[in-house]
């Protein structure tokens, strides 16, 4: 969902926050916290962004891989994995290369050393061990990177933690006398909840023969064709941590991270009732200051306040700009991006700037206003103008704005997006609109396949009756 262009109207009734302060690696809520209280009557717009695995249209400016370096630049080809040798042990550790030794001695003498200083450094991720995981870096800049990563994903309260071989080792080549291999690192990895499904995802890296054996010498980020980088991979995050939703920031940002906690657990509540998959074990909402905004999943547009994305396969995670947001629109802003959350996670966000872009924030929208009366909804005006000045006959597949559409458009067509949304609710019954927009959202079938199979009306009936409605609610 996108809330951005439009200030909204500052309140002061939000519940004062102390100066940020540092945080243990995870906090409780805070007794400080923010009042309830009723949106603005105008509002940001946040951004649903996707990935290029998971869309059709790539939202995000794909930045390089932000690379870590120690030495030598990692081969630009890549070379077949060696075959391994007929004199490695078929039950115990392979034996230490000599010289003269085939490549597959030396590529199953890498392997099995680096996948023991992977277990190892799973090993002290899980218990706590902060020098044995990073250990394994080769000089203090790789260790830094380590160092970073490890207080990040323990303020998050790391639950399941794996560290494995992904591809590799492969391209070898020769430094200062030692062999040296690129490999793939494959993270597993889930928040809070013991037992948790483990999300994954790949980073590459290259690994350097040493006296002491095997240390990490390069490592990178999550790419991002992959929508990388996370923001635990390149912030040192503080966070705040309630029964479902976990709440990072940066140090400056760990009261805000506290303060904010309260409202994302009401905000957790209400989208939970919506969710079309499977339920999210813990809301992750991360806090932006103005660099982590333009770095974190690929950067953001600078209109936007807030969006949500897809971070592995099955989780999407949600991020607030903070320059650009208050205690009580957070919130607003919070339901809406969960919302995205609830119905999307773990599929596809199918063509969203497409025929689907309507129900895709419209829901958002119906998820965020949940239940309130419709009268008093907040894009009421912007929707009634949209209806008269550019005279909407209800096509809705043609509803999603212009990239220079101006701002009352924008917030008008999420207006009769919402409006639509809950005409479905409305003439059709709660549970039928959340059939639809599971079959039409996550299972990918055109509303007029959809319409006649779950509401039991063709499509052009139900987008008619909807345009009625819409009128008959905004006074057109």
């Amino acid at each position: 969902m996108a809330y951005g262009d439009v200030d909204p109207t500052k309140t002061n009734d939000v519940a004062a926050v102390p100066p940020a302060e540092p945080m243990s690696p995870a906090v409780e809520p805070a007794p400080v916290g923010l009042a309830s209280i009723e949106p603005p009557p105008r509002r940001k717009r946040g951004l649903l962004v996707g990935s290029l695995v998971a869309l059709v249209v790539l939202l995000l400016a794909v930045p390089a891989v932000i690379v870590l370096t120690s030495g030598s630049p990692t081969p630009t080809a890549t070379a077949a994995t060696p075959a391994a040798s007929a004199g490695a042990s078929p039950t115990g550790p392979p034996p230490s290369p000599k010289a003269g030794d085939p490549d597959g001695v030396r590529y199953a003498w890498a392997a099995a050393q680096i996948k023991a200083t992977l277990a190892g450094m799973t090993k002290a991720m899980k218990t706590g061990d902060q020098a044995a995981f990073v250990a394994a870096g080769a000089d203090k800049n790789v260790r830094a990177e380590l160092d970073r990563r490890f207080r990040s994903l323990r303020a998050m309260r790391i639950a399941e933690f794996e560290m494995t071989i992904d591809s590799g080792p492969f391209n070898e080549k020769k430094v200062g006398g030692f062999s040296e291999w690129g490999v793939s690192l494959q993270i597993r990895h889930c928040f809070v909840v013991t037992g948790c499904e483990p999300d994954s995802v790949v980073v590459d890296s290259t690994w350097r023969d040493s006296p002491a054996g095997y240390r990490m010498v390069k490592l990178a980020t999550i790419k991002a064709d992959d929508n990388g980088p996370h923001p635990w991979e390149v912030s040192l995050l503080t966070a705040a941590v309630g029964s479902r939703a976990v709440v990072a920031a940066p140090k400056q940002y760990a009261a805000q991270a506290r303060a904010f906690l309260p409202a994302a657990e009401r905000a957790a509540k209400i989208a939970d009732k919506y969710v079309l998959g499977e339920k999210p074990n813990r809301y992750l909402i991360y806090l932006a200051g103005p660099s982590e905004w333009k770095k974190w999943f690929g950067g953001s547009q600078d209109w936007a306040v807030g969006f949500a994305t897809p971070a592995t396969e099955h989780r999407s995670d949600i991020v607030l700009r903070m320059e650009e947001i208050d205690g009580g629109y957070a919130e607003e802003v919070m339901k809406h991006e969960m919302g995205h959350v609830a119905t999307l996670a773990g599929r596809e966000y199918r063509d969203y700037y497409g025929e689907n872009w309507w129900l895709t924030e419209g829901i958002a929208e119906y998820i965020e206003w949940d239940g309130r009366g419709i009268a008093g909804y907040d894009r009421q005006q912007s929707a009634r103008r949209l209806l008269r000045e550019k005279r909407f006959t209800g096509n809705l597949e043609k509803l999603v704005p212009a990239d220079n559409a101006a701002d009352w458009q924008i917030d008008g067509a999420y207006g009769l997006g919402f409006y639509a949304t809950s005409c479905i609710s409305d003439q059709f019954g709660h549970a039928k609109l959340m059939d639809f927009a599971n079959e039409v959202l996550r299972a990918g079938r055109p509303s007029e396949v959809a319409a006649p199979q779950i509401l039991k009306a063709e499509w052009s009936t139900v987008t008619k009756r909807c345009l009625a409605y819409t009128k008959q609610k905004v006074g057109s």
